[in-house]
């Protein structure tokens, strides 16, 4: 139902080439071309050849996004996947098809991978820019990734976090923040691409910080106790923290000549220690306000266990 008829893919070769596509020939001497094809669960066949080589490569069919889609929970107990079966609409192709000519097998990729001057290089360092405006404790960010195999890479991290947020320029208020942030992270790269491509990683992340604020404290619900007063007072405190985050990931990293660009999302659990200090009463409890607050879920102090949400881009230069 959600895919079309046809789907598309472009063949890339490593140098320029004529085509013959399923028995048509594509004589112009080109090295990226884009065709159309049924869905089918047959191959399609591709010759690429020029006056000194000729290879020819089987491009496989694979289970589209849309067929998998049958795998969500619903009355029907997976019966999409029955009737799909049926259908050659199940079935696309990779968007991508590298062909290299100086390779003596079959073989193709599905990607197009990096420039040969480029891909002896190992080593990405990064920085995070939308780091130094961030709401949660801005920071200066450097990270360093290797690649250790086909697959798999990895990447750890240092912060330097800022005492004062470009976002508080002008408030007098100065939190005065002092600490850092480490963590290390294994990519495994879904291509055998390392490290171009999409990937999904895992992330350990500590966080070890010391600031001050600024927050209404003695009663804690003020909207549902009928005996208040309007007794609550404001206090500057200090805050200790540290925490422990454990992310899934899941990114692209999209690489032009040495320069690098990592785009991910994911979700964790990050273990929270806060702790307050230098308060008029500690007795007394942070006012919770009436809707979701981001400084009060920060700053709430306790142990406890909350969600992670890793969201950001990196800008790197490879080497």
């Amino acid at each position: 139902m959600f895919n079309s008829k046809k789907t598309s893919v472009t063949v890339i070769t490593s140098g320029p080439s004529c085509l013959v596509i399923d028995k048509d020939t594509i004589k112009n001497l080109s090295v990226i071309n884009s065709f159309t094809f049924d869905r089918d669960k047959k191959p399609i066949i591709v010759t690429a050849f020029n006056d000194s080589v000729t290879k020819t490569v089987s491009i496989k069919s694979i289970n589209s996004f849309a067929y998998w889609l049958n795998l969500y929970p619903n009355l029907h107990f997976w019966t999409g996947f029955y009737i799909d079966t049926k259908t050659k609409k199940r079935y696309t192709y990779p968007k991508t098809v590298y062909v290299d000519l100086a390779t003596p097998d079959n073989s193709y990729l599905t990607y197009k991978p990096l420039d040969k001057p480029y891909d002896k290089y190992s080593n990405i360092l990064k920085i995070t820019p939308l780091k130094i405006v961030g709401l949660d404790f801005p920071s200066i960010e450097l990270s360093f990734e290797r690649r250790t195999g086909s697959s798999f890479s990895t990447q750890v991290l240092a912060s330097y976090l800022l005492p004062n947020g470009l976002m508080n320029n002008g408030n007098d208020f100065n939190p005065n923040i002092k600490g850092f942030r480490l963590s290390i992270e294994e990519k495994y790269y879904f291509k055998k691409s390392a490290p171009l491509g999409p990937y999904v990683s895992f992330e350990f992340n500590y966080l070890n910080n010391k600031y001050k604020d600024i927050w209404n404290f003695g009663i804690k619900n003020i909207y549902s106790d009928t005996t208040y007063n309007f007794t609550n007072y404001t206090d500057t405190f200090g805050i200790k923290k540290q925490t422990y985050s454990f992310n899934l990931k899941l990114g692209y990293q999209y690489i032009v000549k040495r320069l690098s660009f990592d785009f991910y999302a994911g979700i964790g659990l990050r273990y929270k220690d806060v702790r307050h200090f230098d308060r008029i009463n500690p007795n007394d409890e942070m006012e919770m306000p009436r809707h979701p607050n981001f400084y009060y879920i920060t700053n709430h102090e306790g142990k406890y266990w909350t969600v992670s949400i890793p969201l950001n881009v990196k800008i790197g230069w490879t080497f």
